[in-house]
């Protein structure tokens, strides 16, 4: 329950993670090259924001993944790496951009490596949703499992229930018996003497 909020979270972050860098990239290959002057500064001042809370939310994906179970750490980590990777390009094209030596050779492979990235985004998104849903259906069949057991375990108890008062009605009878054969242990010594 634990992992899955914190999954959640570093989904939330991965989510917010990929929305900054597509402004960043449209920045760096759209809009810094073609704008001039103070629209063109404004640009650039945007895209080193970008950059900036790519990175911070970043830090928080690395966060979340170093409470994540072993099992799941090292593809959580390797996502991260990527991710370092990604944005670590992304700034040497700002910068370039920045400084007017952007071309169109940088802009092709940065987005490239971008739509790479997303493909590979939602190949894994499509992996834990199949996983999630076997995982689903093993807790169904567990479920069913766990009920039929417990319709056994009730049938049990009832027949375990009938045989103990049958039990009961033989031991009282053999008291009776006993008690009898006592009576008439004494009736026959008593005519004996």
């Amino acid at each position: 329950q634990a992992f899955k909020m914190s999954s959640e979270l570093f989904e939330s972050y991965e989510d917010d993670l990929n929305s900054t860098i597509s402004s960043v990239v449209k920045a760096v290959n759209t809009q810094i090259p073609n704008f001039t002057g103070e629209q063109r500064k404004a640009a650039i001042r945007g895209a080193e924001k970008g950059l900036t809370k790519a990175n911070d939310l970043l830090h928080e994906m690395e966060m979340e993944a170093r409470s994540a179970p072993p099992a799941y750490r090292s593809n959580l980590t390797q996502k991260i790496k990527t991710y370092k990777s990604e944005l670590q390009k992304l700034s040497r094209a700002l910068q370039n951009a920045s400084s007017g030596r952007s071309t169109s050779d940088s802009r092709a492979a940065l987005l490239g490596n971008y739509e790479e990235r997303q493909q590979a985004s939602r190949n894994r998104q499509l992996d834990s949703t199949d996983m999630l849903h076997r995982t689903s259906d093993r807790v169904a069949n567990a479920r069913r499992i766990g009920q039929e057991s417990e319709d056994i375990g009730a049938e049990v108890l009832g027949e375990l229930g009938v045989q103990r008062e049958t039990m009961v009605r033989v031991a009282d009878k053999l008291h009776g018996t006993d008690a009898n054969l006592g009576r008439s242990n004494k009736i026959l010594n008593a005519m004996s003497r």
